[in-house]
């Protein structure tokens, strides 16, 4: 009774680590809604980790994340423990925002 859910693949040069997206997953398949305005209020911030002092020019804070796409933020059963994001759960949120920045310039272009 165990279902996949990802793999890992590797080669000479590359590691891939593939989240199961197979349409035979799914079901009630949809077009998402809009995602400008939950992409505009991402903040993406710059800061200096303790550890090291070490500089991030662009990053996010996770319990801010939380607010906007609790989808890419790992919170841990106990609260002491360290917050955590995945990144690649913030992704299919940009492409849509592209399509949709892309399709307005489209209009505006074809107004001219």
């Amino acid at each position: 009774a165990s279902t996949t859910v990802g793999s890992i693949s590797v080669t000479a040069s590359a590691t891939a680590y593939n989240t199961s997206s197979d349409q035979r997953l799914k079901e009630n398949i949809i077009d998402a809604p809009s995602a400008i305005d939950s992409v505009n209020a991402i903040k993406v911030r710059s800061f200096n980790w303790k550890s090291d002092n070490s500089h991030v020019g662009y990053g996010y804070i996770a319990q801010e994340l939380l607010e906007v796409a609790p989808e890419a933020v790992h919170v841990p059963a106990d609260p002491e423990e360290m917050m955590g994001v995945d990144f690649g759960k913030i992704t299919p949120r940009l492409v849509k925002a592209i399509q949709e920045l892309t399709a307005r310039l489209e209009a505006l272009e074809n107004k001219q």
